[in-house]
């Protein structure tokens, strides 16, 4: 994992559970970062350790619960989790590689975006893509005139969300206080663990990584407004998306895109379009709403100060962790 999982190599863990659901069991620790134990469904992700075990696994875990390492085992309430031969996995794609291959992956935009919108589900931010993407069918479920249809408080976020992508696209091009300004308008914007602002807010970054001259600078200067704004869950995401990490299933999309294999890319995006109700379509919009490349970058300005000032400002988290593949099993 990241800095969770530094401080248990360390021998120490100051955690309790945060929530528990069917596949997953969150942990979170006194300064707020996410440790989240997954079912092999789910698969590898930035904050998860993947637990091989059975259905129910997490079903005698409560809320509240502590969570405390004794040597190699991971101990949550009557739930053991043994570290000693965890597999590893990178959460961080290899941008450097993929950024070479930019031109490739510019080039399937099209697709990408025209699959986004055939397979989208209803109500996510995909609907604000424009009409005239090349290969995309009429759908109900986007949104131009068609979000008259859609009740008041629905309105009221996609309006918000259309506002706060300008902001931050005028901040692409070098406006640092646009930039923030869209981020605040984004956090926490909708329901849900993961807000639907939030998700954009981290496909946003993942376009950063691979298109922005300095997507560290960028993408922390998103967080930091970002992060307070909103939810424990969806602030461990942001931070990780900050630092360029990701699912697994976006690992297989930006690999499928460098590729340019079109199969490949449909496969991808469908995986990544079912992670949860919309969680996977909104970041997809963010990853594809057009902020711009490396060739629309100017330098960051702004009431808040040059890039050089903001960047001694914003806390850098250190290089990713390697994250377990463990086994568990209950005392």
């Amino acid at each position: 994992m990241q800095e969770q999982l530094r401080r248990s190599q360390a021998s120490y863990l100051d955690a309790h559970v945060l929530a528990v659901f069917e596949r997953a069991c969150n942990l979170v620790t006194r300064d707020g970062n996410v440790i989240a134990l997954v079912l092999p469904q789910v698969g590898n992700g930035p904050l998860n350790i993947v637990v091989d075990g059975p259905a129910g696994l997490f079903a005698g875990v409560d809320a509240g619960t502590w969570a405390r390492l004794e040597g190699e085992r991971l101990r949550v309430g009557q739930l053991t989790i043994d570290l000693r031969r965890a597999a590893v996995w990178e959460s961080r794609p290899d941008w450097d590689t993929l950024r070479t291959r930019q031109a490739v992956i510019l080039s399937r935009l099209p697709l990408l975006s025209a699959l986004c919108l055939r397979y989208a589900p209803p109500g996510s931010l995909l609907a604000l893509l424009p009409d005239d993407v090349p290969g995309a069918p009429s759908s109900p479920n986007r949104c131009g005139s068609r979000c008259a249809s859609l009740d008041e408080p629905s309105r009221a976020i996609f309006s918000a969300a259309r506002e706060a992508a300008e902001a931050i696209r005028e901040g692409w091009r070098g406006d640092l206080e646009r930039l923030q300004e869209g981020a605040g308008r984004l956090a926490g914007l909708g329901g849900g663990l993961t807000p639907a602002g939030d998700d954009f807010l981290a496909g946003a970054m993942l376009w950063a990584w691979l298109t922005h001259p300095t997507p560290a600078l960028f993408c922390y200067a998103l967080a930091e407004v970002a992060i307070p704004r909103t939810t424990i869950l969806s602030a461990a995401f942001l931070r990780a998306a900050s630092r360029g990490e990701c699912s697994a299933l976006w690992h297989a999309l930006l690999a499928a895109l460098s590729e340019g294999a079109e199969t490949k890319i449909a496969a991808a995006v469908r995986q990544v379009l079912a992670h949860g109700a919309t969680s996977g379509a909104d970041a997809l919009a963010g990853f594809i709403s057009d902020f711009g490349s490396l060739g629309d970058f100017q330098s960051l300005t702004g009431s808040g100060g040059d890039a050089t000032e903001m960047a001694a400002k914003i806390k850098v988290a250190a290089a990713p962790v390697r994250a377990p593949r463990p086994s568990a099993r209950r005392k």
